[in-house]
């Protein structure tokens, strides 16, 4: 269902809008496109609670909600007949008032308030992805984040609104370069708001992790099975991300997996462990939590290290599951 969003802003007390709400320095109303020979429009306005509030026949294609309190309604108009009959409805759309305020960030001055070290690039896409929290105040689900240096904008993969107190980021880090970071945050129709240094980035001292050799492959740390994926890159089926240990046949458009070998299957889930699909890690999370002799040790390491660090960002559903999992797999004797 398609949505109307008004927004007051403090600092002008003037009407904001988005989409076919149209704004105004002194009201706030609502608009639509004007149907021809229509003699008039009626429109109707629904609360929360599904009483209609207002229900008024007019003969224009806008109508004045300067009354309105803050919260949430639907609205659905009407062109009228020579009669002053309805006729046809519009479906019930949504319609929010909001405050929308100068948004606030909690940092410390002349100093940056984050600091990301250069990560290893996902062993699945090749990028480098940060977590970034946000704390402040006014924040709404549409306010925008930016962060940049000079000319250089950080891709902005993903943004959670967690409350008017916190927004959660994922920031695409693969080729930024390293140091201060300024963080640009805006709500509608309110001036940028600009924190500067407000991130810094840190080069990561650079270690060579070798492919282990003569050692079975369950007991690979996480970065020595990285090493040996990146090693085994399927380099003759150029279509597929999938590492080449896991593949039986390469074909134009897709691939038969090798599913009579154990080792083979393992990567193959441990392929779906590091995917930026949550389905896929959530099958691999229960692959693995059934693995208790031997343990596998990589996946081990990345179930930990993302519940650890990544609880905050994870949908529910993928919360549950990998908790469950992580406890069964701690809990193995080796």
């Amino acid at each position: 269902m398609r949505a109307f969003r008004l927004f007051f802003c403090i600092m002008s007390l003037s009407l904001l809008a988005i989409g076919s709400v149209f704004a105004s320095e002194l009201y706030k109303f609502v608009a639509w496109k004007p149907i021809d020979d229509a003699s008039g429009y009626q429109i109707q306005i629904k609360d929360k609670s599904g009483k209609i509030v207002i229900d008024k026949k007019i003969d224009r294609n806008y109508f004045s909600v300067q009354d309105l309190i803050v919260g949430d309604y639907t609205v659905r108009t009407a062109p009228l007949n020579i009669f002053k009959k309805p006729v046809v409805w519009s479906p019930w759309k949504e319609m929010e008032v909001l405050i929308s305020e100068i948004p606030r960030v909690d940092y410390y001055k002349d100093k940056p308030t984050v600091k990301l070290t250069e990560r290893e690039p996902d062993p699945v896409t090749g990028k480098k992805v940060s977590d970034v929290e946000i704390d402040g105040q006014n924040f709404l689900d549409v306010t925008e984040v930016e962060i940049s240096q000079k000319d250089k904008r950080l891709p902005v993969l993903q943004k959670k609104y967690v409350s008017d107190k916190r927004i959660d980021v994922k920031v695409d880090t693969t080729n930024a370069p390293s140091g201060e970071y300024d963080l640009t945050i805006i709500n509608p129709f309110q001036k940028p708001q600009v924190v500067s240094k407000f991130l810094k980035i840190e080069k990561k001292d650079e270690q060579t992790v070798e492919v282990p050799t003569g050692k079975p492959l369950h007991t690979y740390s996480f970065s020595e099975l990285v090493a040996y994926l990146k090693a085994n890159e399927a380099k003759n089926c150029p279509n597929t991300s999938v590492p080449a240990p896991a593949i039986s046949e390469c074909y134009n458009t897709y691939v038969t997996l090798n599913s009579k070998n154990k080792d083979a299957k393992d990567i193959f889930a441990f392929y779906k462990l590091v995917s930026d699909n949550s389905q896929d890690r959530i099958n691999a999370y229960r692959y693995f939590d059934s693995k208790c002799k031997p343990v596998f040790r990589a996946a081990k390491e990345r179930m930990n290290e993302w519940l650890n660090q990544k609880s905050g960002v994870l949908d529910p559903e993928e919360i549950a599951v990998l908790s469950l999992s992580t406890k069964k797999i701690n809990s193995c004797q080796e």
